[in-house]
């Protein structure tokens, strides 16, 4: 086995790296039983997850309402603060509360697994990869460099939900509740834009509406993407890529839209699942994925346990930088979708405002999901109470806390799609 080379005698750097990292398995460690009962554990909850119905707000009989595109479109569109709570209470409901039991196992598994990989618990398992002792506090540095600029944004959006909710529902001081603000989680504002933008009447950059006018179509989108990059002096898309990606909701079979691109490992098979929507966000989206692909075409070539990112979170920060590029004034300007006449001082306000919607509210949730992971594997938190312990980092990271009352008979991080399927959040 790899783990019983003696790395210290190792001295050629790139191949100590190469053992060091091969010799940690994670649940794959587990003998084939255990395996097995993870893997029935993880597909359980997932089929929780994405079997998960609720029933309308305003007609209790018409029930098998989905969240995509259903759930996330009421929690996007209605500005009713009752709707909202319902459909809130409903999801958290009929997806995190149901798996509880079947989380705590999985945790014991995970734990098992970290020790037969020679650490401690699953939490180094999952810190492992960034190869830095002090991660934690790294990103908890980092974060405490953004925050005052997030607490900026969120007294903004305090004040604007304020006036359009009232004072009876909304504190001027107090944290703000999860489900008025745009998504099922509270991970991204901007869907509340309509109602907080700074300059009413401006356009803020959503070329959504020019995009339906020119005809754009899911597979056009993902054309254009890939001009992107060949304008770059990267590679096209490989023929198996339009051959077996999924870029748009299946209507004979169910999938699971959450997007994502994959690396079959044979320097060939390249695709992406995206239930692609004709829409600025899913635009962007579109070219975010592709930079994955672009990624995996790019290390094709190295030894198999170098075809990754360098470390978990560089895939993600690759993709990021294209998406904020492309979702630029500037370019949208080049694609004939924004106009001269849009680029003054209001609108490119409004534009930087959209932007930090869409991404200062996701790092206090991203650290919220992590920290409360990485706590219940170490154990630093007893499992009766996981959901509080929740809650208390919602309101530490993010100043966010849940519409009613919550308890431990609730399991409010199950209702988050990389929960249960124990996909690492952070990176």
């Amino acid at each position: 086995m790899v783990s019983l080379i003696p790395q210290e005698r190792i001295r050629e750097p790139n191949f100590k790296r190469q053992i060091k990292l091969l010799s940690v398995i994670g649940v794959a460690a587990l003998p084939r039983d255990q395996l097995e009962r993870y893997n029935h554990i993880v597909n359980d909850m997932l089929a929780i997850y994405n079997s998960a119905t609720i029933c309308a707000y305003n007609n209790p009989l018409q029930c098998g309402v989905q969240l995509d595109p259903d759930i996330n479109t009421i929690m996007a569109k209605s500005r009713d603060w009752d709707e909202l709570q319902h459909t809130w209470i409903e999801w958290h409901r009929k997806s995190g509360q149901k798996m509880r039991d079947l989380y705590d196992q999985m945790v014991d598994l995970c734990n098992y697994s970290a020790r037969l990989n020679n650490l401690t618990d699953y939490t180094e398992y999952l810190t492992f990869p960034y190869e830095s002792p002090s991660f934690r506090h790294d990103i908890e540095d980092a974060w405490f460099e953004i925050k005052p600029l997030y607490e900026e944004l969120h007294a903004y959006v305090r004040r604007k939900l304020r006036d359009l909710y009232g004072p009876e529902k909304m504190n001027r001081h107090a944290p703000m509740p999860a489900h008025i603000l745009g998504n099922m989680w509270a991970q991204s504002w901007s869907n509340i834009l309509d109602v907080t933008i700074p300059y009413p009447g401006k356009s803020f950059s959503d070329v959504t509406p020019q995009m339906v006018q020119q005809g754009y179509t899911p597979l056009s989108m993902f054309r254009i993407a890939e001009e992107f990059y060949l304008s770059m002096n990267f590679s096209g898309m490989p023929p198996d890529f339009w051959a077996h990606s999924i870029i748009e909701e299946q209507p004979d079979r169910p999938i699971i839209c959450q997007p994502s691109a994959w690396d079959f490992c044979n320097g060939r098979d390249y695709r992406i699942k995206m239930c692609t929507h004709v829409n600025m966000k899913d635009f962007v989206t579109a070219h975010h994925e592709m930079a994955h692909i672009q990624y995996f075409l790019q290390y094709r070539n190295q030894p198999k346990v170098f075809r990754d990112g360098a470390n978990p979170g560089f895939h993600e920060a690759v993709s990021e930088a294209i998406a904020l590029s492309v979702g630029s004034p500037n370019h949208m300007k080049t694609l004939g979708l924004v106009f001269a006449s849009q680029d003054d001082i209001p609108h490119n306000i409004n534009f930087l405002y959209a932007m930090a919607l869409e991404k200062l509210p996701f790092l206090p949730f991203s650290l919220a999901v992590d920290n409360w992971r990485w706590d219940v594997f170490k154990g630093a938190v007893s499992k009766e109470r996981y959901n509080c312990h929740w809650w208390d980092y919602r309101e530490k990271f993010g100043g966010i806390k849940p519409p009613v009352l919550r308890s431990e008979n609730d399991f409010d991080p199950g209702s988050k799609y990389h929960v249960p399927a124990n996909i690492p959040y952070i990176r």
